[in-house]
């Protein structure tokens, strides 16, 4: 789903799922949840829209971030907000080089994940971002972009693999 300068999807999007478009793509995975034909092939494997997680943390490696600049500026857009990698200290982002942004939205926090904080991500029309707490509001720019210090295992909640934590610097 694109709304302006936003693409809104649970893994993530890369330039070969543009091949087939959101737009087809949609329509073609609702004709499926409505059982009126096949699962798209595009919604298998572990780098499909639905359980990629090129973007998540730990940081996305160079050529992921570069791929996220391409497949945004493809779009029109200047950010990408996605779920699907609990973020265990909360919502976050990263920058890339260019300024494009990737939202980590996944909090885990429902009680059969991890118990994680219970955050959600407001987007504004005129483009501001504030990460929605219980505490209150926090600015973007406190949790953007992501620091090495706040880089933890992430582990997927399906198959129990975990990627582990980029080191600090000393």
């Amino acid at each position: 789903l694109q709304i302006g300068d936003t693409v809104l999807v649970h893994g993530g999007l890369q330039e070969r799922h543009l091949k087939v478009g959101i737009d087809e793509m949609n329509r073609r995975t609702s004709a499926w949840l409505l059982a009126q034909g096949k699962r798209p092939r595009f919604l298998s494997g572990p780098n499909s829209p639905l359980w990629m997680r090129n973007y998540s943390m730990p940081s996305p490696t160079p050529a992921a971030s570069d791929e996220l600049d391409r497949v945004l500026r493809q779009l029109g857009a200047r950010r990408m907000i996605v779920g699907h990698t609990p973020q265990l200290r909360g919502i976050n982002s990263h920058v890339t080089n260019n300024g494009m942004e990737v939202w980590r939205c996944d909090t885990g926090m429902s009680m059969g994940v991890m118990a994680g904080p219970i955050e959600c991500l407001e987007v504004r029309r005129d483009g501001r971002i504030t990460v929605l707490t219980p505490r209150g509001a926090v600015p973007a720019s406190v949790r953007s972009p992501e620091s090495q210090a706040d880089v933890v295992d992430v582990c997927d909640i399906d198959t129990g693999i975990c990627t582990p934590a980029l080191p600090t610097p000393d």
